[in-house]
């Protein structure tokens, strides 16, 4: 997988974009998948972020399993990061964010005179990070009673008094390995067809197996049995009706429907990833 292939030249313009849109905020808010933290996570926001304020927050941790979820944080925690879980089916974690937002107000409130917080939200491309501003500029506006505003040029979206928030597009990096690019892609972080379903399908279900998850995939498709990855898509295309016309199995269909199901969280709480 080459650098071309998966950064083209709008996302090295965003880069620089980042780069001086950060020198305007007071707080980064990175956004991760909390099924997996590692692979989501775009190495060159640190460096970018420098020593300002940095928020690390596992978005969708409705997803991965609690366990992990709260070693992952532990281990940011570790490196010196403020790191929070957060989900929109979860309402306890937008009591943590806001908390977490007005002790950076008076923690900073001497720095910013009298202009709002401003805080940035950067993560890479459907990491979910539209759906997170919705969701907290709906919230805001059900808090305050006011109908939230988005300035002219830049957008800064007033999020609650005394809070603006920037947003940013989703940025990837050069140089996108595979190891890297199978979890983005299960979690549907990489564009249709980037890695070919049957290959991501087969991955997925290995790393299942061998994680020892196999019940998750039991509970959903009845029968199945630990094998191979590929005789393992046979019994749930044949489970599920997923037949061509000669009588074999989809296998394209069958791998399909698994992403989707694990993606759906049909598959109950995954985590593909744990810390170090």
């Amino acid at each position: 997988m080459t650098g071309a292939q998966w950064y083209p030249g709008n996302m090295a313009r965003a880069m620089r974009l980042l780069q001086e849109e950060l020198k305007l905020v007071d707080l980064a808010v990175e956004l991760l998948d909390a099924r997996i933290p590692a692979s989501s996570r775009n190495p060159h926001f640190s460096r970018l972020i420098g020593s300002k304020q940095h928020l690390v927050l596992l978005h969708k941790a409705d997803r991965g399993e609690r366990r992990v979820t709260t070693r992952w944080l532990f281990h940011f925690q570790k490196t010196g990061l403020h790191a929070l879980p957060f989900s929109v089916f979860m309402p306890q974690s937008l009591g943590l964010f806001f908390n977490y937002l007005t002790q950076q107000e008076l923690l900073l409130r001497p720095a910013r005179l009298k202009r709002p917080l401003r805080l940035i939200i950067t993560g890479i491309p459907n990491v979910g990070k539209s759906t997170l501003i919705n969701y907290l500029v709906k919230k805001a506006a059900a808090r305050t009673g006011d109908r939230p505003g988005i300035t002219r040029g830049r957008q800064w979206i007033r999020l609650l008094p005394g809070f603006e928030l920037l947003d940013t597009p989703g940025i990837l990096w050069p140089n996108l390995s595979e190891q890297t690019a199978l979890p983005l892609a299960a979690v549907g972080a990489l564009p249709a067809g980037r890695v070919e379903p049957q290959r991501l399908a087969a991955w997925l279900l290995a790393l299942i197996v061998q994680r020892g998850k196999e019940d998750r995939l039991r509970r959903r498709y009845p029968g199945l049995q630990p094998g191979e990855p590929e005789a393992m898509l046979e019994q749930i295309g044949l489970g599920r009706g997923l037949l061509m016309q000669e009588g074999k199995v989809n296998l394209e269909r069958s791998a399909s429907l698994l992403l989707r199901d694990f993606q759906n969280g049909a598959l109950g709480r995954l985590s593909l990833e744990e810390p170090p």
